[in-house]
Formats: C-alpha cells, structure tokens, sequence
C-alpha cells in the first residue's frame, strides 16, 4: 500500500446495528492477531484459511445482506476502472493518482466477504471519493478506518478519520513521518 493511501472497509450498516443495538464510535481490531495471522499464511494455498479470532475485519458483515454482485460491479465500473489481474478488483493509476477498490465475494455462499477501497490523499478532485461516498450512502453503508473507527459517509466524517492518519501525517511531512517509524 502506497503511503499516500487511505484504507476504508465498507460495511453494511444494519449488520452492525443489529449486533450492537447501535453505531459504536469503534469497533475491536485485533492487529496482534493479524500480524500472527499473517506471519503464518501460506501463499501455496489457493485459499487463505479462516482466522481463528473475530474481530471487526474477520466477521462476516455482509453474510445475511442480499445484494445483486452483478449491480454492484456494474455501479463500481462506472466510477473505477476493473484491474488488468482480476475480477474482483478495480484501480486507477495514472501518475497523478493511485485509487484502487477490491470485493472479496463468496461464490458458493453469495456473500461478500470482504470490500474496501484506498484513497490517494495526493488527490484533490475528489471525483473518486465522493463517488464511493455516494454509493455508500445510497446503499446505507458505513466506513470504517483500519484502527476500527466508523464513520457515516459523508466527507466531513470521513476527514475526521483521516486526520492524523499515517498516510495524512505522511502527506503533511513526509521526512518526520519516516523518521518516525518504528
């Protein structure tokens, strides 16, 4: 992931209302987990095993929301262009920016299992962004960030999580930031 990227997860909004009786402010991200995870993910295998924890990036959000894929991928075309390597994933590059948007979906079970889009900051048109608040909206879906923070999508929100992020604290000064890293 590109430095000047901000990760959004896309998730349906009444699974989280009905799991919680609510829209919390955060949900539990569990990174330690994730880190073992993938220090012990084998690229030989075709599919990538289940994670033996929950958190609110391994549960399945979107297993009980009937969705047409098809539609979906259709309104996606029309804001991003499909990636030359698959399916299931879009991505603008052109030199000037660096937006891309993936789908993970459950043939078998006709489910997505994962969706989630990365926004170059670099980019201050913003026909990217506010497309895909648009369609989140439409679709009564919310955002969250990959420290588990939730937003509405609207821009305001949104900038509230991007703020002082690590790509946004890298776009502000990029020398600072590299010299403090871990």
């Amino acid at each position: 992931m590109a430095t000047y990227q901000f990760l959004t997860f896309v998730l349906p909004r009444k699974s989280i209302e009905t799991k919680y009786g609510g829209i919390p402010k955060q949900l539990e991200i569990k990174h330690a987990e994730w880190e073992k995870y993938w220090d012990n993910y084998n690229m030989e295998l075709n599919d990538a095993p289940e994670p033996d924890f929950e958190d609110a990036i391994s549960t399945k959000w979107w297993k009980r929301i009937i969705i047409n894929i098809e539609e979906l991928r259709n309104e996606i075309d029309k804001i991003i262009p499909r990636a030359s390597w698959n399916n299931e994933s879009w991505k603008i590059e052109n030199g000037e920016v660096d937006h891309d948007l993936s789908i993970d979906f459950n043939e078998k079970e006709n489910f997505i299992e994962d969706f989630r889009f990365r926004t170059d900051l670099r980019d201050s048109k913003l026909n990217f962004l506010n497309s895909m608040l648009e369609l989140c909206d439409r679709n009564d879906w919310i955002l969250m960030d990959e420290n588990g923070n939730l937003c509405n999508p609207n821009i305001k929100e949104l900038a509230e999580l991007i703020k002082d992020s690590n790509p946004d604290r890298f776009m502000r000064n990029p020398i600072e930031f590299l010299e403090n890293l871990k």
